[in-house]
């Protein structure tokens, strides 16, 4: 009914033009048709891999006998139960994975929420890299390791032994070894924005001057970008309200494959983000190639000021905020630090029930959730 409504409006608005106008105007109509339609394009691909893990000690003989487990997961899920020792251990996790024909000429990438706290990775019994620490993401692009049309072999083997090369190696917390976060495969174009900086987004809003008249500095891009040496990238920035505060398109110059991109924005009269008003902006990256995009990256940003007054305390757009904090842990009975986004839920309840307006992350990072859900609650 809405679209009969739009071009009988359209039709009754142009008829008593010349054929000159309505030529005009239909041209108007069909370039609007063809963004609607192009942006409906499915760029990036992100697919579940939390199921049907086969799971057995490296000490045990055959795979043959492992059970199956569902990330997240760990082998000391239950540390307070009474009567049981925590184990240090090597363990492996094998899943297969089948990747179909037409992702042929795709890239795909294995992303890890998390594993504690050594892992290294195989695919069809080729060793694709080794990652130490158990708090942070990480990323390995398997494109030329996959058989595609057929079923391929993901191998994890993840120990948690004390180390003096990784972090903590204090005795403040135990690691209690496994996938203990969600694993995720990443199917996309050939030109993108990367995801093996850090397992981050690749898109790094840094924020030089922000007050109530102007908010602005530069959106910092990693490019990978093997199939053109200038690629161009469209940076568009969305108010909370939905109106687009900011927008520049740039046609990359340097002849790097790998490069990082700086985007100058300035956005006037933005809506800042406070505890009591916590505004988000979306911050949107597309990478085009041939006229045509190829991937898009859409991350969320508060501006706001942030200073120390003349008494020492903190202010946030020139008003003192009372910091309320508590420390928040990584793990709960029952769960070890297998938890899930129920469970940190549960938590961000009740650090809102106590009053308090600032966490303290207990030896490590938390999981991504943790931050975004700060960033939107206040």
């Amino acid at each position: 009914m809405r679209t009969k409504l739009v071009i009988f409006f359209l039709y009754s608005y142009i008829c008593p033009y010349n054929l000159y106008h309505m030529r005009y105007y239909l041209t108007i109509l069909l370039t609007f048709l063809s963004i609607a339609s192009f942006a409906r394009e499915p760029l990036r691909e992100v697919y579940s891999l939390n199921n049907d893990w086969r799971f057995f000690y490296a000490d045990e003989p055959t795979v043959d006998r492992a059970g199956y487990v569902t990330l997240p997961h760990t082998w000391n899920n239950d540390i307070f139960s009474e009567g049981r020792e925590f184990r240090y251990a090597s363990a492996n996790y094998v899943r297969e994975v089948y990747i179909p024909a037409d992702m042929s000429g795709k890239r795909l990438f294995l992303r890890f929420g998390g594993v504690q706290s050594v892992a290294n990775i195989f695919v069809n019994g080729e060793h694709i890299g080794e990652h130490r620490g158990g708090y942070t993401a990480f990323t390995f692009e398997i494109t030329e390791k996959v058989n595609f049309d057929a079923t391929n072999l993901i191998m994890v083997v993840v120990s948690n032994s004390n180390r003096s090369d990784v972090l903590p190696t204090s005795t403040e917390l135990n690691p209690t070894g496994g996938i203990y976060r969600e694993v995720e495969l990443l199917v996309t174009e050939r030109n993108i924005v990367t995801p093996l900086y850090y397992s981050s987004d690749g898109v790094q809003v840094v924020q030089q001057q922000v007050d109530k008249h102007q908010a602005s500095g530069v959106v910092r891009v990693r490019l990978s970008t093997p199939d053109t040496e200038h690629p161009v990238v469209n940076l568009r920035i969305v108010a909370p309200d939905g109106y687009e505060a900011f927008y520049k398109s740039v046609r990359v110059a340097k002849a790097e494959q790998r490069r990082t991109l700086d985007i100058e924005y300035s956005i006037h009269n933005p809506q800042l983000w406070s505890p009591s008003e916590p505004n988000l902006y979306s911050v949107e990256v597309c990478v085009e190639h041939n006229h045509r995009v190829e991937d898009m990256v859409v991350v969320q940003t508060g501006f706001r000021k942030v200073s120390i007054n003349a008494d020492n305390r903190l202010c946030i757009n020139d008003k003192v905020v009372e910091v309320r904090g508590v420390n928040m842990a990584h793990d709960r009975q029952g769960a070890g630090m297998a938890i899930t986004r129920s469970h940190m839920d549960e938590d961000l309840a009740a650090v809102a029930s106590l009053g308090a307006n600032a966490l303290r992350s207990l030896t490590g990072p938390h999981h991504p959730y943790i931050y975004d859900e700060c960033d939107r609650r206040g």
